[in-house]
């Protein structure tokens, strides 16, 4: 059994397919077979009956009809009635009370014999003489003068010619559809089967070559188009994360390499000259603390860009307070930059954005603002609540932003000014971390800027009022 398994299991799907296809035609039409031979069969041997017992019934009304007297005569006219009336095949025996046969009718001469028996009333029995089917039926004959027997013998030669070819044609059918259902089977499964084909032939060459590779469309969707449709989402998906992961490990590297490069240059720089040269020691140890600050700032935006990437779930979560989330947000920044004006305007209003998601990025906004504006210039927040979003402005009066640079202020790593946002202890990733969390609730951000001038925008979807 165990052997069986472990062959079952090495088998391909298509011959699976087949083999289980087969297995169950053969055993339905098996079944089916069998339960229509033994119907066919009852059936049969019931018109057998029926045929016998008919002719005992003329017979037995015949001398019946002659009480309470049967003479010679009567059992003479009853044999010619007996010649006319039985079925070819049959043999007839009348007996006297004693046994004793007066006459037999046959139409060819056979071997069937049975042995004489008495009985009160008429009977049909099933019996088998000399390897052959046969029905013997019986009846009584008495009247006042006369005691006897009818007994008639009726071979069953015809039935069981019919049931044997029966059993012979259900038997070449039955081989025939087993051929037949195994062939269709197997044709069909190599149908069924071969996007599966495809599908595994597509994941090889993903593999290999990578996540290029999609399947056609079916025309019809089943449960075998919705696999294909899931491979190829899964597929497009893997690619952008792919792309995302190389695009990542290559800025990442880029900009972890400066810092690095230059804290090895000032500890060259200390190890030879810096410990005989105080001024060269105390600079150098500065500029390497101040790359260190750096590329701790650089990791942990990496770190918070790597978790917005994941999709997160807002089905449950609880709407925001914008205008308390403003007003504490701007607090803070203050007094971070106690020399700065941040001027606030916020309505009251509802989004559906984690309280903070929405602080971080309003710190990131801010942050910017002050860091790209004249310290003289104030920087100015508001959020107003529209119909059917919540709008939150952060305005600064700075040098702005060239247009050919706003494409792509919301790319990784991107500068607008490379060396001086380096000075400044910017890397390039406040704003795709502050797109990438707005983009989780679904929200819009835009930015118009000109020389003196910059307005970042972000509508939020307000939360429906109960």
């Amino acid at each position: 059994m165990n052997r069986l398994k472990s062959k079952w299991n090495t088998l391909s799907i298509r011959w699976k397919w087949m083999l289980s296809a087969s297995a169950t035609i053969f055993l339905a039409f098996t079944a089916f077979s069998v339960i229509l031979i033994i119907a066919m069969s009852q059936w049969m041997i019931q018109e057998e009956r029926n045929t016998l017992s008919e002719v005992l019934t003329d017979l037995e009304d015949f001398y019946e009809n002659r009480n309470p007297l049967v003479t010679i005569n009567d059992i003479n006219e009853g044999r010619e009635l007996a010649e006319q009336i039985y079925e070819r095949g049959q043999i007839i025996h009348f007996y006297n009370e004693d046994g004793y046969e007066i006459y037999q009718i046959q139409r060819s001469p056979s071997n069937y014999s049975v042995p004489f028996k008495r009985v009160e009333d008429t009977e049909i029995e099933r019996t088998r003489v000399n390897g052959a089917s046969i029905l013997v039926g019986r009846t009584p004959v008495n009247s006042n003068g006369f005691n006897g027997y009818i007994e008639i013998i009726h071979p069953l030669n015809a039935y069981t010619a019919q049931l044997n070819y029966m059993i012979f044609l259900s038997l070449i059918l039955l081989i025939a559809a087993l051929l037949f259902s195994s062939f269709a089977a197997y044709i069909l499964s190599g149908t069924f089967i071969k996007p599966v084909i495809q599908l595994g032939q597509t994941m090889k060459k993903t593999q290999q070559e990578g996540f290029q590779h999609q399947l056609p469309e079916p025309e019809h969707q089943d449960e075998v188009g919705g696999l294909i449709e899931i491979f190829n989402d899964l597929m497009t998906e893997l690619e952008k994360n792919f792309a995302k992961q190389k695009q990542f490990t290559e800025d990442a590297s880029h900009e972890m390499r400066t810092p690095i490069q230059i804290i090895e240059g000032h500890l060259n720089l200390i190890q030879r000259w810096g410990k005989k040269d105080p001024d060269v020691l105390e600079e150098s140890l500065d500029i390497s603390l101040q790359e260190i600050n750096r590329m701790k700032k650089l990791v942990a935006d990496l770190l918070m860009l790597s978790r917005a990437d994941r999709e997160m779930r807002t089905e449950d979560l609880q709407p925001a307070d914008c205008s308390k989330i403003l007003m504490n947000t701007v607090n803070k920044m203050q007094s971070l930059h106690k020399d700065r004006e941040l001027e606030i305007k916020a309505e009251v209003g509802m989004a559906i954005i984690g309280a903070g998601h929405l602080e971080q990025v309003l710190i990131i906004l801010i942050e910017n603002a002050i860091k790209y504006s004249p310290d003289d210039q104030k920087v100015l927040i508001t959020g107003s609540n529209l119909s059917s979003s919540y709008e939150i402005k952060v305005e600064d009066f700075g040098e702005g932003i060239p247009k050919e640079n706003l494409p792509f202020i919301f790319d990784r790593f991107y500068r607008v000014e490379k060396s001086r946002s380096r000075e400044m202890g910017g890397n390039g990733l406040g704003l795709s971390i502050a797109k990438r969390l707005l983009d989780l609730y679904r929200a819009e951000i835009n930015i118009q800027s000109e020389p003196g001038h910059t307005v970042i925008t972000i509508h939020l979807n307000t939360a429906k009022q109960g």
